[in-house]
């Protein structure tokens, strides 16, 4: 069911709390632009100007936590405002939290920027949090809630013209598979199942082992790895990996006659499964789809 924070172009504002202001808005826009919109040079002077006929000028972002931003807004003649802070937390595109000061006539803020992707469209929830309920007052006596509206409108019109780069193009190579004895491994992928050894090194002085095996028929590799730096998944915890055979009956009886246990086929609906684990505990499957279980073109 859609709701009021749901939709385009709607603000609401919430009092949580004696010294909290919660403002939720939706914008017709990925997550990634709309974070990148409130975190990068190149896109918020666009859109942060201030009132009519005002610009920034200066928009300094250091993004990270316990970097500072700094922003200068000038209007016409000699009026200025200077927007500066620290940021605390930045998890990209999820959150950002900042201090915001407005200038020494305004008490610092705690600012939480959570960006919540809602398929092509982005809820931005900014919590405001002042250090006394007259602090939190005085801001919605100022024209706070103008001034954020004008924002998110000024927002979501300049999203419109940006254009995201095309997804680049990914091939899924290789799927690391961490067990205890990489020979023992070797044995059973290789000799068992059938797998390709496409390469089986040990860089001098390193201590690690690269082994990389390929499935018969497949364009996706797998990595047999013990202690490997940077992979730290414990043995026998990887599950479901998928191996899609034609007929799987035949595919059941073939490994069996190789000597690997196998469970039955089991039907889910016309997509057919069986189960199998490696010495280490990894399970498998192998998956048959029929043309028929297929999704339709074009739906």
């Amino acid at each position: 069911m859609t709701t009021t924070n749901d939709r385009p172009g709607v603000t609401t504002f919430e009092l949580p709390s004696d010294t909290d202001i919660q403002i939720r808005r939706t914008v017709a826009a990925p997550r990634s632009l709309v974070f990148d919109c409130y975190t990068k040079p190149e896109h918020l002077p666009n859109w942060m100007a201030g009132p009519p006929g005002w610009s920034m000028q200066v928009c300094e972002i250091d993004l990270r936590p316990g970097g500072a931003f700094r922003y200068v807004l000038r209007g016409e003649g000699a009026a200025e405002l200077i927007l500066s802070g620290t940021f605390q937390e930045v998890e990209r595109p999820l959150r950002v939290v900042s201090t915001e000061s407005w200038g020494p006539d305004w008490p610092q803020t705690l600012n939480t920027l959570t960006f919540t992707a809602m398929g092509s469209t982005t809820m931005i929830t900014t919590l405001v949090r002042y250090p006394s309920k007259e602090a939190r007052d005085a801001a919605l006596q100022s024209g706070m809630k103008e001034g954020m509206e004008a924002g998110f409108t000024s927002l979501e019109t300049y999203v419109q013209g940006v254009d995201l780069p095309p997804a680049p193009d990914m091939r899924l190579e290789l799927v690391p598979v961490p067990v205890s004895d990489v020979d023992r491994a070797l044995a059973f992928y290789v000799d068992l199942l059938g797998f390709n050894l496409d390469h089986d090194v040990q860089p001098p002085g390193t201590g690690a082992r690269i082994t990389q095996l390929t499935p018969p028929g497949s364009a996706c590799s797998i990595l047999l790895y013990k202690d490997l730096p940077g992979l730290d998944l414990p043995v026998g915890t990887l599950r479901g990996l998928h191996l899609v055979v034609t007929d799987i009956h035949k595919a059941r009886e073939a490994l069996l006659a190789r000597g690997v246990e196998v469970g039955g086929v089991d039907d889910l609906g016309g997509v057919y499964y069986v189960a199998f684990a490696d010495p280490d505990g990894n399970t498998w499957l192998l998956q048959e789809m029929p043309p028929g279980a297929r999704r339709p073109e074009g739906s």
